[in-house]
């Protein structure tokens, strides 16, 4: 969705808002982006996204009020965001941090001292710092990376409207049909999709997975699927990057999120608002998530539709949840969850879009009256 062209003497009259993006592969980062700069807040402000890349110096012509980061921050890139800064004096400068979380620096980070005085740094050359998750937020607090009042926990989303949650009963299974397990994303150590297939030899019940994706391991997994081509009672196929997300989440009775880190995952609402049952890891943005809607998500009004992977994600909690998920898995399902999801969808968006508008107003402080 690109953001919509306004006349130009109104694009000139409306509060500049510039998002830098490094990494055009960042797919949930850049559709999450990309679905607001495409939403009614383009009324109110005039939106750029450009990709930049902060591990080199940086020159823009831009004359934006406000300049959004989306980078990861690392040591390399500090000298060069504080240059940029210096040359854009008047501007307002925010980060919002889709790519650290409790559990990344658990699985990743071997000296978390330094790796926290880097974020210090960085946050404090930003006039506010967005978390994207409760749990993310508590984090930044926990370790004193910046101060309470600099941190808008404004959340994440995206436009959910071609995600459309369906009340029919689950397909019809022949007698020797399984159930189809879906799992897609970028194919990097963080999502556990290694972890995922090697569940998948473990898993008592028959069934099957279709991994979706590209990325930096995927000749690995592919190599790991076929290695277990031919054990255990599931089957594995793994395909190639998938562009019409909600065609691919249709065809499936269950999705899986196994990840060893996620600071927010926007898989588990594009598979909530299609009233997918989800089985999915709790590490931290998607324990969030599994905690707000499983007391909501239902099937036949009773089980929840939300299986939870026991921390610490592994090959053996994963195979546990999956043969969890197939022994409840119904034959029947009721309209219970329709009502629930078509609000919580709309209203999601809503309030994401009326939190990113309060921040740009409180920064601008009047400047556009």
């Amino acid at each position: 969705m690109e953001p919509k062209s306004l006349p130009q003497n109104q694009c000139q009259s409306l509060p500049q808002v510039l998002h830098c993006v490094d990494d055009p592969n960042m797919g949930g980062v850049n559709f999450a982006l990309q679905s607001l700069c495409g939403s009614q807040l383009q009324n109110d402000f005039n939106f750029d996204i450009q990709y930049v890349d902060f591990s080199k110096s940086v020159t823009l012509n831009t004359t934006a009020d406000i300049i959004c980061l989306h980078g990861a921050s690392n040591w390399r890139n500090l000298v060069n965001i504080a240059r940029f800064k210096l040359r854009h004096p008047k501007a307002k400068f925010v980060l919002q941090e889709h790519h650290y979380s409790e559990q990344f620096v658990a699985q990743q980070i071997q000296s978390p001292t330094r790796f926290y005085w880097m974020l210090k740094l960085n946050y404090w050359l930003m006039d506010n710092i967005i978390a994207i998750a409760p749990s993310q937020q508590k984090w930044m607090l926990d370790n004193k990376l910046t101060t309470p009042e600099k941190i808008a926990l404004l959340g994440q989303g995206r436009d959910l409207t071609a995600f459309t949650a369906s009340n029919e009963k689950p397909r019809q299974k022949m007698a020797n049909d399984v159930s189809v397990i879906a799992a897609y994303g970028r194919f990097h150590r963080q999502k556990g999709f290694d972890l995922l297939i090697n569940a998948m030899q473990l898993v008592k019940q028959p069934c099957r997975l279709i991994l979706a994706g590209e990325g930096p391991q995927a000749e690995e997994l592919k190599a790991l699927a076929a290695e277990h081509s031919n054990t255990g009672s599931a089957t594995i196929e793994i395909v190639d990057k998938v562009d019409d997300v909600p065609s691919f989440l249709q065809a499936c009775d269950a999705v899986i999120i196994p990840s060893r880190w996620e600071p927010f995952g926007l898989i588990f609402i594009e598979s909530l608002a299609m009233n997918k049952s989800i089985i999915s890891s709790q590490v931290d943005g998607l324990g969030d998530q599994v905690n707000q809607h499983s007391d909501h998500h239902l099937i036949d009004g009773h089980q929840s539709a939300i299986t939870s992977i026991a921390a610490p994600t592994s090959a053996e909690a994963i195979a546990d949840a999956i043969d969890q998920f197939l022994s409840q898995a119904t034959s029947s399902n009721t309209d219970s969850n329709i009502g629930y999801i078509n609000h919580w969808k709309q209203q999601q968006w809503l309030e994401l879009q009326q939190a990113w508008k309060s921040l740009f107003e409180q920064l601008l402080g009047g400047k556009y009256d």
